[in-house]
């Protein structure tokens, strides 16, 4: 068993061969600057890697190396971390600096087991040290690669099968290994490697980046929990996941055929998350969050829907929809934030609070509107390029369908090499697909970057939406400004009540905006919270008498 590494040399030395000279170099970097230091741990781990070491001295190298590796990792990561999509060039630079950091430190580690496997110096006794901690660097480049945005490699999952592999020839995956690095207890090969299928399996480029740390903790407090397998195990309420060590592909709950072929039983984690998802019903200061050992950083209601999120993803074979998806294809016209898509909603009518025109303003655009039957298409055009709006054209990939009780949505895909904005999580957008009559208003569920190709799930809000200027109302909002936002009618079929998107901050439990068009104005109560996006907040209303 090989991993496909070049052979060494002594032509290139790194800057110490002996592990004193280590412990200087280490030393000596400079990790106030966190760049310049993942630039030489590079540099030296890619020479160590290919010069002719010692199994034994290259293994304390590597070991001595790990925790400024993890110091300038973690802040590498701070630069990509939930930032949109596609990401800026400093952003891009980070994040592939710190996978090439992630793979020269598994490389190092690799030519370790390819030391154990080989069988000579007896340096076997060293078999789960090296591969947990290969596995390790793997699995946290997994979870740079998901923060980036980046679909998870094929390369990636080709090598973590062949470390596991790799680990049961050596007799080692059950062999619990101290890491200090990542807490007090003990972990075994195998909890690393189920704790990348888990992550796989949770979809984590559906969630916010506090979120993602959650199922990260998570994932790694109950890897152990679940047992690797080469046969089927017994039925039980806990869907098993299963794996081709042979392949290039993440756990999945189809079965696969063949040796390489391995079960992953999950009833013991079934049980912790059904425990926690009823305590947390429950509620009370017995049962918050910090005391079930879901993390003192987690709070409610999120933290259960996170938890009750993943329950399935992980023990119960998937989320299963409602309704089937249609294969569709086709471009549509994709609008991205909220001043835009008020401008192109209002057919391409700035966005002018009641009273804020001029009497000038007035006088044009009234000799326009007689002349043309609308503001001229100069006046249009200047002002959605002075101000970078834009409408960017798609490929539909997907039809979500009905899915509880929403209108559903689809999913995108946009070339990297076509310009066009950024798109986070949580972000309002308006579609308009090839046919439709109109814009529809929803939100990015998901971006993602995978094969020079970004994609996004959309989820739209129900209802054709009016673009409306909000303010409060009262004497208290006297001087409040007006800002955009948008009305959506009730849908009586799927007895949905009316809703109002509104400005980040603006929702309160029964309060009273003023929605104002160039029809007249009326007032309008929130009711309920439904959604909150990075640059809105989605709540039922109803009109208030005058």
């Amino acid at each position: 068993m090989t991993f496909d590494l070049p052979p060494t040399g002594d032509e290139e030395p790194p800057a110490f061969l002996d592990l004193e000279a280590c412990r200087r170099w280490k030393e000596a970097l400079p990790l106030g600057n966190p760049v310049q230091a993942q630039a030489l741990l590079l540099r030296q781990l890619g020479l160590m890697n290919r010069y002719t070491l010692a199994a034994d001295l290259r293994l304390m190298m590597l070991e001595l190396l790990r925790e400024p590796v993890y110091f300038v990792q973690a802040e590498s990561a701070k630069k990509f971390t939930g930032k949109p999509l596609p990401l800026a060039p400093p952003e891009q630079a980070a994040a592939e600096s710190a996978q090439h950091l992630w793979q020269a430190l598994a490389t190092g580690y690799l030519r370790s087991i390819e030391a154990c496997l080989a069988g000579g110096s007896g340096f076997k006794p060293q078999a789960a040290l090296v591969c947990q901690r290969a596995l390790r660097a793997l699995a946290d480049a997994l979870i740079d690669q998901v923060r980036a945005g980046r679909q998870v490699e094929a390369a990636l999952w080709r090598r973590l099968h062949r470390v596991y592999a790799a680990a049961e020839a050596l007799e080692a995956t059950m062999t619990a290994i101290e890491d200090a690095l990542l807490g007090s207890r003990p972990v075994t090969p195998s909890e690393v490697y189920v704790e990348a299928m888990l992550l796989s399996a949770a979809s984590l480029h559906e969630l916010s980046p506090r979120q993602q740390a959650w199922v990260v903790r998570w994932a790694r407090r109950w890897a152990g929990k679940v047992v690797i397998g080469s046969n089927p195990p017994p039925e039980s309420p806990a869907l098993p996941l299963c794996v081709d060590l042979a392949g290039e592909a993440p756990a999945r709950f189809k079965p696969y055929s063949g040796a390489g072929a391995r079960w992953l039983e999950t009833s013991e984690l079934r049980k912790s998350l059904k425990k926690r998802l009823k305590l947390l019903a429950a509620g009370g200061e017995e049962n918050t969050p910090a005391r079930l050992g879901l993390g003192e950083d987690c709070t409610q209601p999120a933290c259960g829907e996170v938890l009750r999120r993943i329950y399935p993803r992980w023990v119960k074979g998937g989320v299963l929809r409602r309704h089937e998806r249609h294969p569709m294809s086709g471009a549509c016209r994709f609008v991205v934030g909220v001043d835009a898509i008020h401008y192109y909603l209002s057919g391409h009518q700035p966005f002018k609070p009641p009273g804020s025109l001029t009497t000038e303003e007035l006088r044009r655009q009234r000799e326009e509107l007689a002349t043309f039957g609308r503001i001229a298409q100069r006046f249009e055009e200047d002002y959605s390029r002075n101000h970078g709006y834009q409408l960017e054209n798609w490929e539909v990939s997907e039809d979500w369908g009905l899915i509880d009780q929403s209108l559903g949505g689809l999913k995108l895909a946009r070339p990297l090499k076509q310009a066009g904005g950024r798109l986070a999580i949580g972000q309002l957008v308006a579609v308009q697909p090839s046919g439709a009559s109109g814009f529809l208003l929803g939100a990015v569920r998901w971006a993602q970057i995978a094969d020079e190709t970004l994609n996004a799930g959309i989820q739209f809000f129900p209802g054709k939406p009016l673009p409306v200027a909000l303010r409060g109302t009262g004497v208290m909002a006297a001087k409040e400004p007006w800002r955009p936002g948008f009305l959506l009618p009730p849908i009586e079929a799927m007895q949905l009540p009316p809703t109002a998107v509104l400005p980040p901050g603006s929702f309160k439990p029964g309060r009273i905006l003023e929605a104002w068009t160039e029809e007249g104005s009326h007032s309008i109560r929130v009711l309920e919270l439904l959604d909150r996006g990075a640059d809105y907040e989605r709540a039922s209303c109803e009109e208030v008498a005058r």
